[in-house]
Parts: structure tokens; C-alpha cells; sequence
């Protein structure tokens, strides 16, 4: 991607704006959906996007814009001077000056083969009737099929400038199945790859019985007995529940007396049994070399067998602090982890199933957005998954109502399964919690 940094620099400074920083991406797009044998969509598009923020006489002035224009120099520099009569105070310390060196996420460009549009449309097509034939059960399948590549870069007048590419497939099968009563039940599972379109789908083939069995299982389920019971927590429901611990551990909402974890640096947070990791050079779509403010990603512990290593640093909340920060800003102050990975057990998920005898195997939950507080981090969320009998994964269950705390249920997990799954920003295996309580019939 060519941008004339000195021009957008100079704009800025014309008008008085300093220190300025900018971020500008541009990134094309092939995209093909498939719905029960028809293709529904396809697309080529081309997407950019420009953006700055400055100091004026010491007040933030910021804009963003759709597009990279020959003007967009002068238009953000226009748009900057003019939002920062209403901005906020802001400190020069807050922009990078630059100077560190950046480790490159290990993925490899030149493994990725794009496709052309009918390449794509001929694998959703393909992808859809084998997944179609599967099940007689199947009444509505779509498989959206897409690739991405593009360029991003960020820059400012104090020494920083870094950049990045991306690259990457996109797959996702969505299922609607209805048993011979009519019941309708509904899946869906999302896959990406960096490399061939044949290794998207390799993967997305790996998926189709785990999509089908997410709803056909459930067919006639219900309720069962409400109690106390000990869990196996799937992958995915780990994954679903863990940001909600993560985001408390942002620096700036420990400073504002927002988190939970407010001096508890060196203190027992989880259970011995977990280790977290920030991983943000490992292969995956949230995986980064810098964060917002241009500041060098890192790798280091969050949470070392159970005890709290480290919070998410942006520029501006380590600067309150007065020390370095780790690479995890997120915007306006505030920060957040990149990818991370959670130290697996040793044991299988079959073995974790046979340790707990008898309880449930948690796989899915929904009204995340209403069911949590995220300040106290309490829950109760209507859920769905199996029963465990005598070490045994057995009928399917739904209509139940799993209650807790995010805490308190991580402080209590007493196993973990070397079953890995990649979340996209999360690498997380099943877990074993003490007891969560169901209500039921």
C-alpha cells in the first residue's frame, strides 16, 4: 500500500496538530454464499479506511473516513482541527515515539493462493450438496465461502511507523434440521485458513459431522433434573465465558476502580490448574504485531497456576503507571489481549468424562449480552449439552438454566483436557468445574 506519509503529516502540522498520529488499511475481498444449491451472492469488493488524531493546544481532535481519497490529507487534517475544539485534554506521552523492534506473527504470505470468484463458487457449491447429503434431516444449509487480502499500515510525527498484512480464508456452514415432528434446530460453525482454498475446506469437511450432531442431538431433548452438577465445560464454552475474566484485567479499568481484580497483581485469582497465555505471534486472524498505538506486541503470562501475572497495558494507562507498556492497546486508553492460549491438560476429553462419572458436558449457552454482569460477573444463561453417565457422555439435554460466577467458576475448575480448539482469539481446551448449578425440571 503507497501513502504519501510526509503529505498527511504535513497537512496536520499546516494547521497546527501536534503530535498526529494516523492508521490507514486497504483491503480487497472474494466472496461467494450458497443457500440449498443456489448461489445467493457473490461479490468483489474493495474496502479503506483512513484515520488520525492529533493534539490541538493540548485537546484531542480525531476522524475517520470510508475510502482513501488524493484529499484525504487534507480532509482528515480539516476534519482533526475542527474536533478538537470539543475533545478531551490529551498528553504528548501518548503517542509512540517508536524506536522497538516488532516480531512478525508466524504466517507465512507467501503460503497464501488466492482463488478467482468461480473457483470460490464452485467449492461452496460442492461444500453444500456434500453437506445436504449427510442427513435427510437437513431442511436449510448456507456455506459462505470468502478470502481476504490487504495491507494496513500506522504512522506519526514522533518516529513511529509499522505495518502489516493480511491474508486469509473464510468458511462458514450454517444448518437448519427438523426431525419428523417439524422441530426445527439450528448450527453453525465458522473456519479459516491461511494458506489454499483446499485447506479451508479440508477443515470445514472436519467440521460438517460436529455441525449436524449440534442440532440433530437436541431433537425431543428437554429439561432435566435442576441440582447442583459437576461439569466438563466444552472448548467452545470456555471460550464463550473467558473474555468475560479478561476484559476485567484491562489496566485502565483497574485504575478506575472498574475490575474486580484490583490489586490482586501476585495474588491466587484461578484455579492452580490454569495458565494463561498471551500469544499474539501465533497463527491466527486476531493475532498482531502492534497494537493501537503502534506499540510492539508481546509475548508473557497473564494468569501463571492461578496467580495474576500481568494486566493488558495500552500506551496511555502504563503511562499513568509510569512504566512499559505490553502491547495491548486497544483504543481511547483503554487495552485488551490479543490472542490467547490456555495451557492444556494431559488427559483426553473421554478421560476428563470417565474422572467426573456422573454430571454434564456443558456445550453451548446463549443471551451472553443480557445473562452476565459484567461487573460482578454473575450469570444465568439459558443452556444445552449432555448428560455424563457412569464416565460416559450420554442422552442430550436443553431448557436448562446454568447460574454462577465467571470467578468463581474458574477459581473452581479442578482438570483440564488437552483437546486444544482455536476461538480465533482464544486456544482453549475442556475444563472440569467442581459444580455449577442447573435449574431444571
Amino acid at each position: 500500500m503507497r501513502i504519501n506519509t510526509k503529505k498527511y503529516i504535513e497537512e496536520a502540522h499546516e494547521r497546527g496538530i501536534s503530535p498526529v498520529r494516523f492508521a490507514c488499511s486497504l483491503s480487497k475481498s472474494y466472496s461467494v454464499s450458497v443457500f440449498n444449491g443456489e448461489v445467493e451472492e457473490q461479490h468483489i469488493g474493495e474496502v479503506g479506511s483512513v484515520g488520525g488524531k492529533g493534539l490541538v493546544d493540548g485537546k484531542y481532535g480525531s476522524f475517520s473516513a470510508d475510502g482513501i481519497r488524493e484529499d484525504s490529507p487534507s480532509l482528515l487534517a480539516d476534519k482533526i482541527l475542527e474536533n478538537a475544539k470539543y475533545g478531551k485534554v490529551g498528553k504528548t506521552s501518548d503517542f509512540y515515539i517508536g524506536g522497538k523492534r516488532y516480531r512478525k506473527v508466524s504466517i507465512d504470505e507467501k503460503a497464501f493462493v488466492p482463488s478467482t470468484l468461480q473457483e470460490l463458487r464452485e467449492a461452496a457449491l460442492a461444500l453444500e450438496k456434500e453437506v445436504h447429503a449427510k442427513d435427510s434431516r437437513i431442511k436449510k444449509c448456507s456455506v459462505d465461502l470468502a478470502f481476504t487480502k490487504g495491507e494496513s499500515m500506522r504512522f506519526n510525527d514522533v518516529g513511529l511507523k509499522c505495518s502489516k498484512k493480511t491474508f486469509y480464508y473464510l468458511c462458514n456452514i450454517s444448518l437448519v434440521c427438523e426431525d419428523e415432528k417439524g422441530e426445527p434446530r439450528t448450527a453453525g460453525n465458522t473456519v479459516y485458513s491461511f494458506t489454499t482454498l483446499a485447506d479451508v475446506l479440508a477443515k470445514a469437511q472436519k467440521e460438517i459431522d460436529k455441525t449436524i450432531h449440534q442440532a440433530v442431538d437436541f431433537f425431543g431433548s428437554g429439561p432435566v433434573k435442576g441440582k447442583d452438577y459437576k461439569t466438563v465445560l466444552s472448548p467452545d464454552l470456555v471460550s464463550c465465558l473467558l473474555p468475560y475474566f479478561l476484559d476485567q484485567l484491562d489496566a485502565k479499568k483497574v485504575e478506575k476502580h472498574l475490575s474486580l481484580f484490583e490489586g490482586k497483581k501476585g495474588t491466587q485469582v484461578m484455579s492452580s490448574k490454569i495458565t494463561l497465555l498471551h500469544t499474539p505471534h501465533i497463527p491466527s486472524l486476531s493475532s498482531a504485531s502492534y497494537d493501537y498505538s503502534g506499540v510492539p506486541t508481546e509475548d508473557f503470562p497473564i494468569v501463571k497456576r492461578g496467580v495474576l501475572m500481568n494486566y493488558a497495558y495500552s500506551l496511555e494507562s502504563a503511562n499513568e503507571e509510569k512504566i512499559e507498556p505490553n502491547g495491548c492497546g486497544a483504543g481511547n486508553g483503554y487495552a485488551s489481549f490479543f490472542t490467547v492460549t490456555v495451557k492444556p491438560g494431559k488427559e483426553s476429553k473421554e478421560k476428563l468424562f470417565a474422572k467426573v462419572k456422573d454430571g454434564i458436558y456443558l456445550t453451548s449457552v446463549s443471551g451472553l449480552n443480557t445473562g452476565i454482569d459484567s461487573a460482578s460477573l454473575s450469570f444465568s444463561l439459558p443452556c444445552s449439552g449432555y448428560l455424563i453417565k457412569d464416565g460416559k457422555k450420554a442422552e442430550a439435554f436443553s431448557m436448562m438454566i446454568v447460574s454462577g460466577n465467571i470467578k468463581e467458576l474458574f477459581e473452581n475448575v479442578v482438570a483440564l483436557g488437552n483437546d486444544v480448539e482455536d476461538e480465533v482469539s482464544l486456544f482453549t481446551p475442556s475444563m472440569v468445574v467442581k459444580k455449577l448449578h442447573y435449574s431444571g425440571k
